[in-house]
């Protein structure tokens, strides 16, 4: 039954629920909260419909993908949700109906954490190495490939705000290799990792996808140094207030381009001074006292660095 898939799908993010009964004695389960986080179980979900709503700090919806992104659940919750509501039957399916132009993975891209080929043992030896953690394969459904125009790469999938792939990236874990990395044959007019963004909140914008996962907290990978239209149009409409800019040195220009921008638009914007690394190089720990001595640029500091650079 429907209900049942819900319900395991639920649980394998929220954890346990307790049963229930709705008004109307339709199936019901109650959750802990991931928007409160309330002790007790609060959040109350009909199975029936999937309608739900916390007591304690009234967080409600009528679908579960508003649950999921508020659990920042991984992108494998998404793809069950998508056969999970296909049971359902909605009348309204814009939200996953599927697109001829959807990016989808190349063919021969595998699991890192539950294979057991060798060749999976060397890629995830090249992200430890990068930093990267077994929490972060898992939250950004790092994979790799064997065979193909990816082979012996790490790749990074970015998903949209609705759980669709929008971008990906492969990194060569062979040291021999003549191409280090290859980027998605799709367009960059994108937002980077937006499924982990929360847009109430300050956002940190930096170059590749390995430094937003050593920044880890709302970092925007930019897959370059420009700013796309469609980020720059995300942040401007957003209650986002503040800008954080952590673009590599060779980058000051385009990063000066981007603070001068955002700061017409009424945005405080903050420059990380990073030297001559990266935030991937940095990691977390030295990347965070960074960011929080950061100053806010002005219209007058903004200049100097412009003539600076001149």
């Amino acid at each position: 039954m429907k209900e049942d898939l819900l319900k395991h799908l639920l649980e394998s993010v929220l954890g346990p629920s307790k049963s229930s009964r709705g008004a109307r004695g339709e199936e019901s389960a109650v959750f802990n909260c991931p928007s409160c986080n309330h002790r007790k179980k609060k959040l109350t979900v009909n199975l029936v419909t999937q309608q739900f709503q916390c007591w304690v700090c009234d967080f409600k919806g009528h679908r579960a993908f508003k649950l999921l992104k508020e659990a920042k659940a991984p992108p494998k919750a998404y793809d069950i949700l998508k056969s999970v509501d296909l049971e359902y039957k909605f009348k309204n399916k814009k939200q996953f109906k599927p697109d001829a132009t959807t990016l989808q993975l190349p063919k021969g891209v595998e699991p890192i954490i539950s294979s057991s080929a060798v060749l999976s043992r060397h890629a995830l030896h090249y992200l430890t190495q990068r930093g990267v953690t077994q929490q972060d394969i898992v939250k950004y459904n790092i994979q790799y490939c064997e065979t193909g125009d990816l082979k012996n790469m790490v790749v990074i999938p970015s998903y949209d705000s609705t759980g669709n792939i929008n971008y990906y990236v492969g990194r060569s874990f062979d040291k021999n290799a003549y191409i280090k990395h290859k980027l998605a044959p799709a367009t960059k007019d994108i937002i980077g990792f937006d499924l982990y963004i929360n847009w109430d909140l300050p956002v940190i914008l930096c170059e590749g996808a390995f430094d937003a996962m050593a920044i880890k907290r709302n970092a925007i990978p930019l897959f370059g140094k420009k700013i796309s239209s469609a980020l720059m149009k995300q942040i401007l409409t957003s209650n986002c207030k503040k800008v954080y800019l952590a673009l590599d040195e060779d980058a000051l220009k385009d990063a000066l381009n981007h603070a001068k921008k955002l700061m017409g638009y009424g945005k405080r914007v903050y420059f990380i001074e990073m030297g001559d690394k990266d935030p991937s190089e940095l990691g977390f720990e030295q990347f965070t006292q960074l960011l929080h001595s950061a100053e806010e640029l002005t219209m007058s500091s903004l200049v100097r660095k412009k003539l600076a650079l001149s």
